[in-house]
């Protein structure tokens, strides 16, 4: 018996803040947004449409804890809500990472734009979901440039 094993692209991520942006994403990229996976589904499929051969990020807005519970005890603290139209992630590094590997496997999109909605998540988002999804085998060498 043959089998053929495809290798999966590397998933792309990209974490925006306010000190800069850190990018796991070769060449150009195309960003869509919505607020269930079957309107990123959609928009992603359009978004290939129109731009070929394009990278195509899904937006999500973020906020991670050591706890689901912690988590969400920090957006009512600090009392932000994400925008509008943009999935949202409030939990742990390890769901948030299952999260995106899931987004890529089912080929919904090729990674993600994760936007920190509080301060210190993006510290915490480089120093526990990138090196989780380099544990899953999904990542390629990150680059960071100012923002």
């Amino acid at each position: 018996m043959h089998y053929d094993v495809a290798v999966p692209d590397p998933v792309r991520v990209i974490v925006a803040d306010s000190v800069g942006v850190a990018v796991d994403a070769a060449g150009e990229f195309v960003r869509v947004r919505g607020e269930d996976l079957r309107l990123v589904a959609q928009r992603a499929n359009a978004a290939r449409t129109e731009h070929p051969g394009r990278t195509v990020l899904v937006d999500i807005d973020v906020v991670v804890d050591d706890t689901a519970a912690g988590a969400r005890r920090q957006v009512a603290d600090a009392g932000v809500s994400a925008a509008a139209g943009t999935l949202t992630y409030i939990g742990t590094p390890t769901g948030l990472a299952g999260l995106i590997a899931d987004i890529h496997a089912l080929g919904l999109c090729d990674g993600a734009v994760l936007r920190p909605l509080l301060p210190g998540v993006a510290e915490v988002i480089r120093a526990r979901v990138l090196p989780e999804l380099d544990t899953m085998g999904l990542t390629a060498p990150r680059e960071s440039w100012p923002a």
